[in-house]
């Protein structure tokens, strides 16, 4: 089990801005990512303003992050295809240190996948941070139909110090001539999505 905090500075880009910072950053490494998303039917996590994911690569992690001030607690844990399989058949966690916090926000309350965000990503390090670029393609599971056809672009650098954090971003945006678009995070832009779906 890991845990860590983390600061991020994103803005949204255009597919014109995605694809010249694609070609500019070519050989930089790259990581295809899908997330699964999982609350409640009355979507109780995002109320308590927490997200529940697996993350899907070669291996699988489940990850639990809470807010504590402006820093984004994390909890992380490698779990196996079949403990994946028994969350979605069950909607029950039982990592314990993930569970008891889960029972403190929904109590008895079945969890469900309602999101897979798949997220082809090209990182590096830059300045005193790394900066991803992200194309996310979104899935929706809502009443047993997947609903598919949302796309969007972002750039997103984490560092440890927000202030110089802050500051470095600014510089970021203008040597990359990015015109700066507020990102909110995936998964509330999910929810804006979801909204226009349902």
């Amino acid at each position: 089990m890991q845990k860590s905090t983390e600061v991020g500075f994103k803005s949204l880009i255009t597919k014109v801005e995605y694809d010249r910072l694609i070609n500019k950053f070519s050989g930089a490494k790259t990581d295809l990512q899908t997330n699964h998303y999982f609350d409640t039917t009355r979507f109780s996590l995002k109320a308590s303003k927490t997200s529940l994911r697996v993350r899907e690569r070669d291996t699988l992690e489940l990850t639990f992050k809470y807010k504590k001030g402006y820093k984004t607690n994390v909890i992380t844990v490698d779990i196996s295809q079949d403990e994946f399989d028994e969350i979605l058949e069950t909607g029950k966690i039982k990592y314990s240190e993930i569970k008891s916090q889960l029972s403190y926000l929904i109590s008895d309350q079945k969890l469900s996948r309602y999101l897979s965000l798949k997220t082809e990503r090209l990182y590096l390090p830059y300045k005193n941070g790394i900066l991803f670029i992200d194309k996310s393609d979104y899935k929706f599971y809502i009443d047993n139909e997947v609903h598919s056809g949302n796309c969007d672009y972002e750039i997103e650098y984490i560092v440890q110090s927000y202030y110089q954090g802050k500051k470095e971003f600014i510089d970021i945006i203008n040597e990359l001539e990015i015109e700066y678009k507020k990102s909110d995070k995936k998964i509330k832009r999910a929810y804006s999505i979801l909204k226009r779906l349902r």
